[in-house]
């Protein structure tokens, strides 16, 4: 087992979340890490009992009453615990805990069945490891990992796995299907290697967006790219590049394609073109706008790159690390600089987005901060119901910080907003804030995570 004394605390921010939902404590050997991921989030924790082989067992009376014991102690909600049944193997989770097990007293192998099954995009795994043991080699197929405490000769080390997209296409051909019905006579549908563009005239604003294939074909229900749907209500022209994996638009042929279209004149038949993307599409945004001189750039939580020389302490997206980001599209804080105005979107207290944020020095640059909003904060405005009026504020050039401002208030109903503010006050040593802010929540609604923060305070 892991030191009596390693500070678990020192885990939270390392699994880069910004919302945990659901937790699995394998055998129940976390109790620790479940009291604090419950009271960070709110979340609820499930016991998953595996024997040697990975396989489902019940856990023994003994083993559930302690656990049970530890997590009420530590004012964990009865309710919010619960015990998985043989039947649950495939429910998945936003965090999985695996201490004392898999890796360390068992084949990490056998816990393929779980991972298999319990893992999505955005899962967490926390994992202690034994030296020797051949956990990394094995955990490499789901994602990267980043060690928290490396595994010595006679103690064992703490890892947190973070799960990457396996990357399951959709059937060969139906993209080309449903683009090439989309671009029509007059617009266009090129499939490259790894990636696509489909062109789709309508207006005299022209909005390239970046998607990833696999989320629009399986993820939305009408199969559309980035923000269609609100493109074509504007009525303005879509160009929609799309990547076939989490490739960041590092490929030649990505290159190539936009030169060309720069070369041909393309860009300059429309009276405003604006690169609009989200993370790995805010990069692709800020950086192929150099396509487009004088274009508009509106990028929510981008990266800058991924180069490593230049960005030693992004330790997210691994997979991409062996990309070639050079070239003229490769640094999007050098490509922007061709832009007109670059509008980047991002929480400050996301520490990798803000540095990311702060390489863009630009004098074109405008920087529009949601803090405690989290990474994927375009899904938490879209969930306010805000982002599309910001989106087109920004593309249409009219967006004001007092206009920003105003739309932006709406956060402090929006849930995730007001936990994050008061785990904030309690993380600064604000206890009396973080009160003040669970009687505030509680006037206007019975909250049970705010609720049971204030009877811990």
């Amino acid at each position: 087992m892991l030191t009596g004394e390693f500070d678990f605390r020192t885990v939270l921010p390392e699994l880069d979340a910004d919302d945990v939902g659901s937790v699995a404590d394998i055998n129940g050997q976390a109790p620790e890490l479940c009291v604090l991921l419950h009271h960070r989030f709110g979340c609820r924790i499930d016991l998953v009992c595996l024997d040697r082989k990975g396989r489902s067992r019940t856990p023994e009376a003994s083993e559930l009453q302690t656990w049970l014991s530890r997590l009420e102690q530590g004012g964990v909600d009865r309710e919010a615990i619960e015990i998985a049944e043989g039947g649950d193997e495939n429910r998945q989770y936003d965090v999985i805990l695996a201490l004392n097990s898999f890796g360390v007293r068992h084949k990490i192998q056998n816990i393929k069945p779980l991972l298999d099954g319990a893992l999505h995009p955005l899962s967490r795994v926390v994992i202690e490891i034994r030296k020797g043991s051949g956990s990394y080699p094995f955990l490499k197929a789901y994602g990267g990992c980043n060690t928290l405490l490396a595994p010595g000769a006679d103690s064992n080390g703490l890892a947190v796995l973070s799960a990457e997209p396996q990357e399951v296409l959709p059937p060969s051909g139906e993209w080309s299907k449903v683009a090439r019905g989309l671009a029509g006579e007059e617009g266009f549908f090129d499939e490259l290697e790894e990636h696509s563009f489909l062109f789709m005239p309508r207006g005299e604003t022209l909005v390239v967006t970046f998607d990833n294939l696999d989320i629009a074909m399986t993820k939305r229900d009408n199969r559309r790219p980035w923000g269609f749907s609100f493109i074509e209500a504007q009525g303005w022209s879509m160009l929609g590049v799309m990547a076939n994996g989490w490739t960041w638009f590092r490929h030649q042929e990505v290159t190539r394609k936009f030169e060309e279209l720069r070369d041909s004149g393309f860009f300059q038949q429309f009276s405003r073109v604006v690169f609009y993307g989200a993370s790995m599409g805010g990069y692709a945004a800020a950086a192929f706008a150099a396509a487009a001189p004088g274009s508009t750039v509106f990028a929510i939580s981008p990266q800058s790159t991924l180069d490593k020389s230049l960005v030693p302490w992004e330790m997210r997206y691994k997979k991409v690390w062996d990309r070639d980001f050079s070239g003229p599209f490769g640094d999007a804080v050098q490509a922007s600089q061709q832009a007109g105005d670059v509008h980047i979107m991002f929480d400050p207290y996301v520490a990798a987005d803000a540095a990311h944020a702060a390489r863009f020095t630009g004098s074109n640059v405008t920087f529009w901060r949601c803090p405690l909003l989290g990474h994927r904060l375009g899904s938490s405005l879209q969930q306010m119901g805000v982002l599309q009026e910001v989106a087109r504020g920004a593309i249409a050039g009219d967006l004001t910080p007092h206009r920003f401002h105003r739309l932006l208030r709406k956060r402090h109903g929006f849930p995730r907003f007001q936990r994050e503010l008061a785990n904030l006050a309690l993380d600064r040593g604000h206890p009396g804030l973080a009160k003040q802010v669970c009687a505030y929540i509680l006037r206007q609604r019975d909250d049970r995570f705010f609720r049971r923060m204030k009877e811990r305070l």
